[in-house]
């Protein structure tokens, strides 16, 4: 039976995380194949990791508890240590995404023997925020750089609803700490891989007020990244 490897890196997100962890939980996955949930604590201060502690009862659950806060890209760095599925993907520990998409990012992996599958948002919102207002510009000018200069047909290069096959994942060597460290992981898997499949995903933004934590800046790191990591 094949499974899957669901990576969950967490800081400060008390809001949100028992709720997507309970949805994680119940998720029942396509064609009946097996997961296994790595929660990675970035040193949380809000009650996060006593959430997770909760759900240590089950079996098919790894935690891991950082004793520095390092960034989501290093916590995804230490899960590859953990990762024992054939496909892995990450699920961020807010509720912008819906994880009953997995299974339709695991079914193109599967019917269609895809090495890597991302998802593509719609990136219109009602928040009334500058960041937002200029975010779908941002989006769709990195879709495009990251396009061009990997000869690919990525349709969002900002989605975080990635699937990859095992043996990609851990070929890859993402670079970076932070945020940026999730663009770096699709440009290296693209530069190794066009045996891509995409697929439409939900997606509702939360606000700066809900605990987001994504900055202007984060599209100047992710134009750096994309051109960096083309030439390296």
């Amino acid at each position: 039976m094949k499974k899957l490897s669901i990576i969950v890196p967490v800081y400060n997100e008390h809001k949100t995380l028992r709720t997507i962890l309970d949805k994680l939980i119940n998720l029942k996955l396509y064609s009946n194949i097996s997961k296994e949930i790595i929660i990675i604590d970035d040193c949380s201060t809000d009650g996060s990791i006593e959430i997770i502690k909760s759900f240590e009862i089950y079996e098919f659950v790894k935690t891991i508890y950082k004793k520095k806060n390092k960034g989501k890209g290093d916590s995804q760095k230490i899960a590859k240590n953990y990762v024992s599925g054939d496909f892995i993907i990450i699920q961020d520990a807010d509720l912008e995404y819906d994880p009953e998409d997995i299974n339709k990012l695991l079914k193109i992996a599967l019917n269609e023997n895809k090495e890597f599958v991302i998802g593509y948002r719609n990136m219109k919102t009602s928040i009334s925020h500058p960041y937002f207002f200029f975010r779908e510009f941002a989006v769709n000018l990195l879709t495009f750089l990251m396009n061009t200069l990997y000869n690919t047909s990525i349709k969002d290069s900002a989605c975080c609803y990635r699937l990859f096959d095992k043996n990609l994942w851990l070929d890859i060597d993402g670079n970076a700490d932070q945020f940026e460290y999730d663009f770096s992981i699709i440009c290296q898997a693209i530069k190794k891989t066009k045996n891509i499949g995409q697929c439409s995903v939900f997606y509702e933004s939360r606000t700066y007020k809900d605990g987001k934590k994504c900055t202007w800046d984060v599209g100047l790191h992710a134009f750096k990244r994309i051109i960096l990591d083309r030439f390296n």
